[in-house]
């Protein structure tokens, strides 16, 4: 029996020799594993930092602009979903355009971005005219011409513009911010009454695609749709105030 022993323990030390390279293969490999996985995953993180970075970062050389822009238009009857689309698909029976809109706006970029986003601020005035009072479900229409001045002011976003084939460039923009209007015309005259609501003052949009020739970069073409909203009753009472769709001329200097 003396003998017996030492032979088990050789054994059983074997078995833990035999066993030992193999476990300390097993850890190598998931922490080569391991590592694989982290120096995969840190490039990724590095390069969406990285991304991130240069996108929002502020450019060391911003070419900051100040523009005058003059438009005329009409105001849309329907939704801003179809003044988007210019009233295409608006039955025919329906009334499409109601009343006129001209005015101006200054605007003034403040910030920019190395991605060529531009961060200003716009003011701007408006004169919407016409025949009638209230549209369109219920018309109400005036034989005098009637008036309503619009005032609004917000936050400007721009891209600094994109060349196509070194000959047109195109520059979309967006301003968010607040109208305040002198009477109600149009469908927001209808709105009030339906809503019981006051299209007074609501949330400005504007939707802008500037096009300009490449030899002449500070005239643009701008197409804009004119949108007051009240964002579902949030402001007002209203989900939605007039909509037009306007086209003019913007000067930057």
């Amino acid at each position: 029996m003396r003998w017996h022993k030492p032979k088990r323990l050789r054994s059983a030390l074997y078995a833990i020799c035999l066993l030992i390279p193999g476990l300390i293969a097993s850890e190598s490999k998931a922490s080569d594993v391991d590592l694989k996985d982290s120096a995969v995953a840190a490039p990724v993180a590095d390069d969406f930092g990285a991304y991130l970075l240069k996108t929002f970062s502020l450019s060391a050389q911003p070419v900051l602009k100040q523009s005058v822009f003059v438009f005329g238009g009409r105001t849309n009857s329907g939704n801003l979903g179809d003044t988007f689309k210019y009233g295409v698909g608006v039955p025919s029976s329906q009334l499409t355009y109601d009343n006129y809109i001209v005015g101006g706006a200054y605007q003034r970029d403040f910030v920019q971005f190395n991605s060529g986003l531009l961060l200003g601020a716009e003011i701007g005035l408006a004169d919407r005219f016409g025949h009638y009072k209230a549209c369109c479900d219920t018309v109400t229409y005036s034989q005098s011409m009637v008036n309503s001045a619009e005032l609004w002011a917000g936050v400007s976003f721009r891209d600094a513009g994109l060349r196509v084939f070194d000959v047109v460039q195109v520059s979309p923009g967006v301003v968010f911010g607040l109208s305040a209007i002198s009477s109600p015309i149009g469908q927001e005259g209808e709105h009030q009454v339906v809503h019981q609501g006051s299209a007074k003052v609501l949330f400005y949009l504007g939707f802008d695609l500037a096009l300009a020739l490449a030899s002449m970069p500070n005239t643009e073409l701008v197409f804009r749709v004119h949108h007051r909203s009240g964002a579902y009753g949030t402001l007002g009472g209203l989900k939605e105030g007039n909509n037009a769709n306007v086209i003019g001329i913007r000067q930057t200097f």
